[in-house]
């Protein structure tokens, strides 16, 4: 139900797609098992695989069998009709009784029991069909969860029915008992068994299907595809009828229509037509002569896939014979569930045309409004949904009195059809968006100039859909809308919109012309009236929603115009956005060319020496100079301003670690710096949260009053230990500045070992080596991470000194630490 609701599912036309490989197998075993054999064709099975074992189904079937059994008893009938109907499945050979021969010789673990059913029509007294259940099942498994449904191979509904109108002469037939007229092969109909006896106290015969079956997941596709293949091969002989079995059948179901009655039995005999000429030339029963369907209707009625047609006034009609348990809500003013609410807007079938769309539109925003109530299914609904429903219901009497004729042109002559023109009228509302056939907004709230869009891409769908679906030819067609929005979308750059609005301004562009398109005046808009209640639905056969709008009968010169808008409408235009990004701190300094933390630190501290230093000659305040300055700088500084020789402080070298943090910080974690800088502006139950992709997510990071990232945890609560061991600053992994820090720690305890250095470096940083990568130190008998705290100089090499059992390594000048010089460099 939340998908009936759904804006993308009311699509007229269903795009192609990509089948699936059960669909590529179906058809691979229908084009691999179906041949001609004396005359009929043969088929198998669409089975899922080819290794089925299905478990023992006997019991479940001879179970079911005894319940049929006592409904049989109470109506004895009944029990011979069905006795009657298994004589005649043996007599046409649909089925056959196996002997134990034939059951001894088949693979016990490729057998299937159907249980068998009898469907009983209260409009066609004395009928009986026998349906084998295939979704029976047995441990979980059914016949028909081993099978394949197959692909669709009908025509679709509204085009079959579309065609039907589009000649006075109509005429239907069906093909008769559709899924035995093809045989099952012989290694598949094992499947297919079923249990009977007539005397209850004896034991049940078996059973077998030699042909198609009703309940059967594949049969539809199996049908469908014989009766294609057999009109295909004989398409040169007969290509009118060829194309007439595969394009204007329905199931098993024909509808067809001719220009004349000559014409028409040139076609395919028939048993029902309105024109008697037909039915007396083919010696069927004319149309007065029929049993009619409907008691309380004047004359015969068929029914042409689900609709009501009356052949001798030829027209379309309704029946709202509600089903009993239905009647009194919609009578007897008892107020309904949602869930009858529901049973009794569906009950009216309307055949996907829409033509009573201006009554059922109403009863589906009634219960969309029911819907958002959350009102549960099976309780009473509301007063306010009450009255909606009670304002519907009681304009259903009219329901009855639609007449629609069934022929599109009655009583034209021949030369009408040569200039042929369709027409298409689409409106929104804010509860619907309309074309033949109406959808009901979506529950999430949209705009009007969307909902109007919308509408204009369902009217394109619809132009394209009824093209598609007659043989007619149109020599012009136009779209008809009130929207102002809509005819500016259509010819301005969709480049420039939202995704929404480009996105179906594409679709209207691809399905229609641009010229096609024109304005309506909302009073001379027939698709307004739908989305309007008013007084209620017209149904007038000479109304606006059957004729059309009254201007459409006078010259085109006076037809409704407007001046075109033009194609700048603001609505719905794309945002143009300029983004600036600016790095908190800039690299001052090339970190990759330094080899020790000590020089980068000192360095950074030169630096920022020399920073403090330009702001002090500004001040014309002495400057300080370090001791090992060379004379010729310091004569250089003396000829400007005083200086003093001062060495580089302790608050220095904190700020200069500080910058390198930051600079490791920004470079890696830049978004998590932002988020945290933008949190500071927040109260705490609107902060951003990190990404849970981030690296440090866990870390649970924070600015301190420097703006370093540090990690937050349970250790903030230990007051006796220091800052630094509570809040661990943060550094990133595989980053020049942590790989010097890590070779300083370890030089600075000795060329301990890695637990060693760890444990001081953890004293105030927190920093996670790379997982899985190569060992590129050896030492201490142990493999070590390329991101372990060793040291990562340029042009290092390693040696492994058994005699000391520890890593030593070695800068470019050949020396190692202790100043040896024994190995080359």
């Amino acid at each position: 139900m939340r998908e009936y609701f759904v804006v993308e599912e009311a699509g007229v036309t269903v795009s192609e797609l990509f089948e699936s490989d059960e669909v590529r197998r179906a058809r691979d075993l229908l084009k691999k098992t179906t041949v001609r054999v004396d005359g009929r064709f043969e088929t198998g099975l669409l089975f899922k695989r080819d290794d089925f074992e299905p478990p023992d189904s006997y019991p479940m079937a001879l179970k079911r069998l005894g319940g049929l059994e006592r409904r049989l008893k109470k109506d004895p009938s009944l029990e011979q009709a069905v006795c009657r109907k298994i004589e005649e499945y043996q007599t046409k050979q649909y089925a056959h009784k196996l002997t134990d021969e034939e059951m001894a010789s088949v693979n016990p673990k490729k057998v299937w029991y159907l249980p068998f059913g009898v469907v009983v029509n209260p409009n066609k007294p004395g009928k009986i069909r026998l349906v084998l259940d295939a979704a029976a099942q047995v441990n979980g498994t059914s016949l028909n969860s081993i099978l394949l449904s197959g692909p669709d191979l009908l025509t679709s509904l509204p085009a079959i029915i579309q065609q039907f109108r589009e000649r006075p002469v109509a005429f239907k037939a069906e093909i008769r008992e559709m899924f035995h007229q093809y045989r099952i092969r012989e290694a598949d109909k094992n499947v297919l068994r079923f249990l009977f006896r007539a005397d209850p106290s004896c034991k049940p015969d078996v059973y077998v299907m030699d042909v198609g079956t009703f309940g059967a997941a594949c049969s539809p596709t199996s049908a469908q595809y014989v009766k294609n293949l057999n009109a295909s091969q004989h398409a040169n002989q007969f290509p009118d009828a060829a194309r007439a079995i595969v394009r204007r059948h329905y199931v098993d179901d024909y509808l067809d229509s001719a220009d004349t009655a000559e014409e028409a039995i040139n076609r395919l005999h028939s048993w029902v037509s309105n024109e008697s000429s037909f039915t007396r030339a083919l010696g069927g029963q004319e149309a007065e002569d029929r049993v009619p369907l409907q008691p309380n209707d004047d004359g015969a009625t068929e029914r042409v896939l689900g609709i009501i047609w009356c052949p001798h006034e030829d027209v379309f009609t309704f029946s709202t014979n509600f089903r009993k348990e239905l009647l009194p809500y919609l009578i007897n003013d008892q107020r309904p569930t949602k869930r009858i609410a529901l049973r009794c807007l569906m009950s009216l079938f309307d055949s996907s045309l829409g033509f009573l769309s201006p009554f059922t539109i109403h009863g589906m925003i009634a219960l969309q409004s029911l819907w958002r109530t959350d009102c549960d299914w099976d309780q009473k609904i509301d007063d306010e949904s009450y009255t909606r429903w009670s304002q519907w219901i009681s304009r259903l009497p009219m329901v009855e009195e639609v007449k629609i004729p069934r022929c599109y042109l009655q009583g034209a002559s021949p030369k009408v059809y040569e200039d042929l023109q369709l027409h298409v009228f689409v409106d929104a509302s804010e509860q619907a968006y309309v074309m033949a056939i109406t959808k009901v907004a979506p529950l999430k709230l949209m705009s009007i100039p969307r909902m109007e869009l919308m509408g204009a891409v369902l009217g394109a769908r619809l132009l394209n859909s009824v093209e598609g679906n007659h043989e007619l030819k149109v020599m012009k067609c136009t779209l008809w809308t009130d929207s102002q929005n809509v005819l500016s979308w259509i010819r301005s750059d969709q480049r420039k919109h939202k995704p929404f609005v480009a996105f179906r301004i594409g679709e209207i562009l691809q399905e229609t012309k641009i010229d096609e398109w024109r304005w309506v005046p909302s009073k001379y808009n027939v698709a307004d009236m739908l989305t309007k209640w008013g007084k209620g639905p017209c149904f007038d056969s000479d109304g606006p929603w059957f004729a059309g709008p009254q201007f459409l009968q006078q010259p085109e010169e006076i037809w409704p115009i407007q001046k075109t808008p033009a194609p700048n409408t603001k609505t719905e235009l794309r945002a143009c956005h300029m983004f600036h990004t600016s790095k908190a701190y800039e690299p001052i300094i090339d970190v990759s060319r330094f080899s020790r933390w000590n020089v980068l630190l000192r360095t950074i501290c030169c630096v920022y020496r020399f920073f403090s230093n330009c702001r002090r000659w500004i001040d014309r305040t002495p400057i300080e100079v370090i001791p090992d300055a060379t004379e010729r700088m310091r004569k250089f500084v003396i000829r400007d301003v005083n200086y003093s020789i001062v060495p580089l402080k302790q608050e220095e070298y904190e700020i200069a670690e500080v910058l390198l943090w930051k600079m490791a910080q920004r470079e890696t974690f830049a978004c998590e710096v932002a988020i945290t800088l933008k949190n500071r502006q927040l109260t705490s139950e609107n902060w951003i949260p990190i990404e849970k992709n981030s690296a440090i997510y866990h870390c649970k990071p924070f600015l301190d009053e420097c703006d370093v990232l540090r990690m937050d945890g349970r250790t903030k609560y230990a007051d006796f230990i220091p800052y630094d061991t509570r809040f661990p600053i943060i550094l990133p992994r595989d980053h020049e500045i942590t790989d010097l820090l890590l070779a300083e720690y370890h030089r600075r305890y000795g060329h301990a070992n890695r637990e060693t250095t760890f444990n001081e470096i953890r004293q105030r940083y927190y920093w996670q080596p790379t997982r899985n990568s190569k060992s590129r130190y050896v030492g201490s008998g142990q493999a070590v991470p390329m991101s372990s705290p060793m040291p990562r100089l340029v042009g290092a090499l390693t040696h492994h000194r058994p005699s000391y059992g520890g890593i030593w390594a070695y800068g470019t000048d050949g020396q190692d630490d202790y100043g040896n010089t024994e190995y080359e460099p």
